[in-house]
């Protein structure tokens, strides 16, 4: 049995429909009514006894003791028939029981979210114009959702318009009906949504624990580095008037364009497909280093100890402020209509901007993070997807290119850790389901690293029997 969950607009129907439509008429989909008794439920089952699979869309929207007596006939072995449950809530599809007693495998939803070349083939298809730099805004401004990104896309069809500041253009006129629309179909549990709409519009979020609970009901919630979070496109949109004593209006104001950081290979950071031109090698390797902290967020006195190391105190909080300057001159000479604190801030902590600046290391750490958690919940095609798309993204070391400083050299060496790791699992996942030829190919991908425990590791892959993949 399978079960699929995921979100409001998360492309879980069209994926239902799809497999039953590729399964030479083995599968049959049935989108089951909220108010089927226990006795109809069986009855759907049973509907068509050529049919090995039925696929019950919507499952988890019945009577919770309908579903009971359904879980209870999986259990006792009375069910004929393979299911593929597919809902919104793992709470109530009881998807960890079913998956801890062996009696069922997750379909991991995020194999639904959008990813590059999704994005583009589906604004080929509106005949709707874009760059990568275009993408690249998409997939950050909603996650991947595919509700929201088609919506982008189509409303830049619609309206004759390129892909380039999609979500602006959209959001005055459709912003408000995507809420009211996931207020309104996007959950059955009046206390979840409260608690969940509060936290999105105070800008603060739940505990862990209310989180991990909003998220297992099926809230749309996304896992990042950070933990887990309501997607951006309703934070952005759900996010309160606000007005601070400058009379800045913050919360309002439109996003501006993005920043796209790469630092895997050579650094490259542009600003709407425009570089960003530092006068200096220091000036960029300090943006890089700070971009590359947790939360991309570090203190003067780290990247004092960092970057001026041994020299004097005066001496070098002067080089420091003057190379912070220099940064922000450089973003103001591409982007000469935003002010550079959108990107870079200064003003106490020196940070980059998460909501305004995407860094391919973060999404690589998200990755490999989501695939961890794949992987050890049983989620093998998921774990499998996380650390292929880990993979793509690291396209060669931390600025292999450039001539690093030793504070960088140790990053570098953090993130090569991380992808030798990424190599290691998808040999092991792929060899376990049969997929040899993709693990010879991650393994070889794991000699070529320079250095000596990518080998071991990868000569281990090799050497050992196939595993058996457990569900």
């Amino acid at each position: 049995m399978r079960i699929l969950c995921g979100p409001i607009g998360s492309g879980k129907t069209f994926a239902a429909r799809q497999f039953v439509s590729r399964s030479d008429g083995r599968a049959a989909y049935v989108r089951v009514p909220a108010r089927t008794t226990a006795e109809g439920l069986l009855e759907l089952i049973a509907t068509s006894p050529a049919n090995e699979t039925v696929v019950l869309d919507e499952i988890d929207r019945v009577a919770a003791a309908v579903y009971e007596e359904l879980v209870d006939a999986i259990l006792a072995g009375e069910l004929e028939r393979k299911l593929v449950l597919v809902g919104r809530s793992r709470r109530r599809l009881r998807a960890e029981s079913l998956i801890a007693r062996g009696f069922a495998r997750v379909c991991a939803d995020e194999l639904l979210a959008f990813e590059t070349e999704e994005a583009a083939e589906l604004a080929t298809a509106y005949r709707v114009a874009f760059d990568r730099v275009d993408l690249v805004q998409l997939l950050h401004d909603t996650d991947g959702w595919p509700l929201a990104g088609e919506w982008l896309i189509r409303d830049a069809s619609e309206n004759r318009r390129t892909l380039r500041d999609a979500f602006t253009h959209w959001r005055e006129r459709n912003g408000h009906l995507l809420l009211e629309f996931v207020e309104r179909e996007g959950f059955d549990d009046a206390a979840a949504c409260e608690v969940f709409f509060n936290a999105v519009r105070k800008g603060i979020l739940a505990t862990d624990q209310e989180t991990a609970r909003l998220d297992q009901l099926g809230l749309p919630i996304v896992r990042s580095r950070t933990g887990l979070r309501p997607y951006r496109i309703i934070a952005r949109l759900a996010a309160p008037v606000t007005e601070n004593a400058e009379g800045d209006i913050r919360t309002t104001m439109s996003m501006p364009p993005l920043m796209a950081v790469s630092v895997f290979g050579r650094f490259r950071c542009e600003i709407a497909g425009h570089p960003v031109i530092f006068s200096r090698r220091r000036d960029q390797q300090v943006f890089a280093f700070v971009a590359l902290q947790p939360e991309c967020r570090t203190t003067r006195d780290r990247l004092l100890e960092a970057f001026w190391g041994g020299i004097n105190h005066t001496v070098a909080a002067q080089g420091l402020r003057t190379t912070l300057s220099r940064i922000r001159r450089a973003i103001a000479q591409t982007a000469p209509a935003v002010d550079p604190e959108r990107y870079f801030e200064t003003a106490g902590e020196v940070r980059v901007n998460v909501r305004a600046v995407a860094v391919d290391a973060h999404r690589f750490i998200d990755r490999v993070e989501q695939g961890r958690l794949d992987d050890a919940r049983g989620a093998l095609e998921g774990a499998k997807h996380h650390y292929r798309v880990a993979q793509r993204i690291y396209a060669d070391r931390v600025l292999a290119a450039e001539a690093p400083e030793p504070c960088l050299e140790q990053v570098a060496v953090r993130f090569e850790g991380l992808y030798v790791e990424v190599l290691t699992r998808l040999t092991e996942l792929h060899a376990a389901t049969g997929d040899f030829e993709i693990a010879r190919e991650a393994a070889r991908s794991l000699l070529a690293c320079n250095s000596e425990e990518a080998r071991r590791r990868a000569l281990a892959c090799m050497s050992a029997p196939p595993a058996v993949a457990t569900a």
